[in-house]
């Protein structure tokens, strides 16, 4: 009878369990609505042993029907990376790439600013080379013009003393006539007179000196076509040996290489 009896019992006991398991699922449901739970949410587990205080929370014929032991987490349940994990990797990656970018940036900086600096380094010798031909060509051309000017100068001495020489020349024959003039008393008047022409013409000589005027020599010299004109010849003879100045019929002048006026001369043959 006793054992009848307990039967109905049991079924009640198992009915009231399946219905508590029921409502157990639907407040599950109900509060995962409210908890707004997904597919990539993480739920961890505590392994510290505090779970005692959270099987405490669950229904009894929960506890009952699992033991406390075998409640506990056997291994610890790979994490899902959740969707902002993604995006925090990426945050994380943005920086190298970053970086990057901008040492590439610099890179092309770089070059940028070494190609100016070689452009400006061409430019450079460019324009020391141009300057160094532009003074070379300066030096040249104040060398020439110093020349062209001395060359000017020693042609207008030379044409001033190409009109001068006359005068010189006849001064020196009026010398030359009355140098072997004897003196005596009616001729002293003419002897100072004498004197005076002499200094005159030698005055003129340092002048024509001062100006750079200097007489060719021709007597004893060898001829020379350059300063010395032939007009006349004479026999050679044992103290003179051929192509020799005899004589000098009319003095010749130079300023330098440049000869005035030919000596005219008499050369031996």
């Amino acid at each position: 009878m006793n054992s009848n009896q307990n039967l109905p019992n049991n079924k009640s006991e198992e009915i009231d369990a399946t219905l508590s398991v029921d409502e157990f699922f639907r407040e599950l449901e109900e509060r995962e609505k409210d908890l707004h739970i997904t597919d990539g949410l993480v739920i961890e587990i505590d392994e510290t042993g505090g779970g005692n205080d959270e099987n405490d929370d669950l229904p009894e014929f929960l506890q009952q029907e699992f033991p406390a032991a075998e409640r506990q987490p056997k291994a610890q349940m790979p994490q899902t990376a959740a969707p902002h994990d993604f995006s925090s990797r990426q945050q994380a990656a943005s920086p190298s790439t970053a970086s990057t970018s901008e040492a590439a940036e610099l890179e092309n900086k770089i070059a940028n600013l070494q190609n100016q600096i070689s452009k400006l380094e061409t430019e450079r010798v460019e324009m020391f080379e141009t300057a160094r031909r532009r003074q070379t060509d300066l030096d040249n051309y104040k060398k020439r013009v110093e020349r062209e000017r001395g060359e000017t100068f020693r042609a207008q001495l030379g044409n001033l003393a190409t009109q001068m020489l006359p005068v010189l020349d006849n001064l020196n024959r009026a010398l030359d006539s009355i140098s072997g003039a004897k003196e005596d008393e009616n001729q002293q008047n003419f002897g100072h007179f004498r004197d005076g022409i002499m200094l005159v013409g030698q005055q003129l000589g340092e002048i024509l000196e001062e100006m750079g005027v200097q007489p060719i020599v021709a007597v004893g010299e060898v001829f020379d076509p350059h300063f010395h004109e032939a007009v006349a010849t004479d026999e050679a003879t044992g103290d003179v040996p051929p192509f020799t100045i005899t004589a000098e019929l009319l003095r010749g002048y130079r300023i330098d290489d440049r000869v005035i006026r030919p000596s005219m001369v008499k050369v031996s043959k």
